[in-house]
């Protein structure tokens, strides 16, 4: 080079040309392996090619730790359906579900002392007791010890007893707030948890604390598990939300719709006072029958008498009235009053003259008091959609500039 400068010159811009096709590769090369190394770890390793480099500077390890929250992640996945095994979970929940509620309510025709007159009570014995309804604590399942139940029970039970202790595992992973010993006392009053603590801890008070009991209306509570059925899939989870939105933001009319509507209740119910109090076909005698109350006395605090027609008097029962007219003070009267605000008018043939233009004018006010919460939800039930359907198009625009 030192005899031609122009050789010089030429091998100094090939050198300078080979350096900046290196330099213009290596911003490729390393988002290339940014994007290996974001890849899932179930995901197998590339394959060395031009775009791996020979010689990693530190090679990637996934650690205990990282293996164990994968695992709680797949496992809250599985619960929530968020993959094929897990919906085929879900539906076997939702068969279970329906399941215990069906053995619920058939169970109840199986049971002598309330069906005496049908057939049907005594086609079940012992064995088909101890299989499906668990009515009795003297069926095939004696030997257990655990008082009235059945191996459909016995496995229903055990399944949500599972399920909730790992939905309790994987509680953080719902939201943040459920993290530590603090956020699982929490869970533990969340609204679903306590749904499904109320369908299962009754099993175990009935079969081991109190075993030799009879706590049969606990059983009552199977029915709680309908209510975990609102949680598949989120469908009933954000309309259950949206009614909490739209109190929230319609509170103050609501108040204030509930105000005039408890201002009409008690305004009507002081005028019915005042037209039935002396109605004598308002007198209903609970210790006497066929009692002709055209004859009962009333005296001007609104007490009744009907000694005259057959019942005993006044206070003889224990203190206890023995005839009273329904309408003899505004807190009886409201009873009544409600139910006719609400379109039932059960009394309407004792009713008086004025009781009857009394009940034609309720009927009209309560139109237009049942007519202003359905307006007031309606509306915020709209305005609710709205504004999510506009938020999902906000989000859906920013997307892509993002």
């Amino acid at each position: 080079f030192d005899k031609d400068p122009t050789h010089s010159f030429a091998a100094f811009f090939l050198v300078a040309a080979w350096l900046g096709s290196v330099r213009s590769s290596a911003v490729p090369l390393t988002m290339t392996i940014t994007m290996l190394h974001q890849q899932d770890d179930d995901a197998s390793s590339p394959l060395p090619s031009e775009s791996t480099p020979l010689v990693s500077p530190k090679p990637s390890t996934t650690t205990p730790s990282t293996k164990n929250d994968d695992k709680r992640i797949s496992l809250f996945l599985f619960l929530e359906a968020q993959t094929p095994n897990g919906l085929h979970y879900e539906s076997f929940t939702i068969l279970l579900i329906l399941l215990s509620v069906l053995t619920f309510i058939l169970g109840s025709l199986f049971l002598p002392q309330y069906n005496s007159n049908s057939n049907i009570a005594y086609k079940c014995g012992s064995t088909c007791d101890a299989i499906w309804f668990g009515n009795y604590p003297d069926n095939s399942l004696q030997s257990l010890g655990i008082g009235a139940t059945s191996l459909i029970e016995i496995f229903i039970v055990g399944v949500f007893t599972m399920d909730y202790l790992l939905r309790f595992y994987t509680a953080d992973l719902i939201h943040v707030k459920y993290t530590g010993i603090t956020g699982r006392i929490k869970f533990l009053f969340s609204f679903f948890s306590l749904v499904d603590l109320a369908s299962t801890v009754p099993f175990y008070v009935d079969s081991f604390l109190l075993p030799n009991t009879d706590l049969a209306a606990s059983n009552f509570l199977r029915m709680f598990r309908l209510l975990r059925m609102l949680k598949m899939e989120g469908r009933y989870d954000l309309a259950l939300g949206m009614i909490d939105d739209v109190i929230y933001e319609q509170r103050g009319v609501l108040g204030t719709a509930l105000f005039v509507g408890m201002t009409v209740w008690g305004v009507l119910s002081s005028f019915f006072y005042l037209a039935e109090r002396k109605n004598s076909d308002m007198i209903y005698c609970y210790w006497c029958e066929d009692v002709d109350t055209s004859v009962c006395t009333m005296d001007e605090f609104g007490f009744v008498d009907c000694t005259e027609a057959g019942c005993p008097p006044p206070g003889d029962d224990d203190g206890q009235e023995v005839c009273w007219n329904v309408y003899q003070s505004i807190v009886l009267s409201s009873f009544w009053t409600l139910m006719e605000l609400f379109g039932e008018f059960p009394l309407v043939d004792q009713h008086s003259m004025w009781g009857k233009v009394l009940g034609t004018i309720t009927a009209v006010f309560a139109c237009a008091v049942f007519a202003l919460p359905v307006g007031i939800f309606a509306s915020g039930f709209e305005a609710q959609i709205t504004a999510r359907r506009r938020k999902e198009g906000e989000g859906g625009e920013s997307s892509p500039m993002a």
